[in-house]
């Protein structure tokens, strides 16, 4: 049994989220993919559902979403590309929710960053893309380009690593909720001294205090 026939969303404009990584069925994909100027659809979909689950899946959600920013530190450099030791997105879904993630090690075009130095701080908007990238195999990914509204920030203003296991762990608290069909995800209908209580509990726990 061929793709075609096993799945009820090939040819469609399903994009499917899960823990494995964002599988995007819509033929029409293929034109906005760098480097997919010579691979097929059925290829493309191949590729997708090999290495979806090793993509950057932060940048894969701002991609297919909407991205409203991200921070980041800068580790290093040569002359043509600025690498950030980790980069903190802020994301919009279509249902307008937010989310936030992190991707380490994110390398960039040093255009628009030719004023800033190793160990500095920065903010800024930029698009996201997708991509194949080749090597040992074909594989889907994602990156960051065309920055814009660069700024300098301070330190403490990047989440720390505790920041985004509160911020996972409220959101795990969210999807499992009995009153998430209810909920405008902005004002929590739970008491808020057991909202704040649990993601602490939680962390907590999984750092073994």
């Amino acid at each position: 049994m061929n793709e075609k026939q096993n799945n009820s969303y090939y040819g469609t404009k399903t994009i499917v989220f899960d823990y494995d990584g964002v599988i995007n069925y819509n033929p029409e994909e293929l034109k906005r993919v760098v480097g997919a100027e010579r691979i097929s659809y059925d290829e493309f979909l191949e590729i997708q559902k090999r290495t979806a689950k090793d993509a950057r899946l932060g940048f894969a959600k701002c991609y297919h979403n909407e991205a409203l920013g991200f921070k980041g530190q800068i580790e290093k450099r040569n002359p043509k590309k600025i690498c950030f030791k980790r980069i903190y997105v802020d994301g919009m879904n279509l249902d307008g929710t937010c989310f936030e993630g992190k991707e380490d090690h994110v390398w960039m075009d040093c255009k628009g960053f030719e004023g800033y130095d190793i160990g500095d701080c920065l903010s800024f908007f930029a698009e996201v893309y997708c991509y194949i990238k080749t090597g040992d195999g074909k594989a889907i990914d994602y990156g960051l380009r065309n920055p814009e509204e660069i700024k300098r920030i301070d330190a403490y203003e990047l989440p720390s690593d505790k920041d985004l296991l509160r911020q996972e762990m409220e959101q795990l608290m969210c999807d499992n909720c009995y009153l998430n069909e209810n909920c405008n995800r902005t004002y929590c209908m739970l008491q808020k001294e057991k909202r704040q209580a649990k993601p602490e509990r939680k962390t907590n726990d999984i750092k073994g205090k």
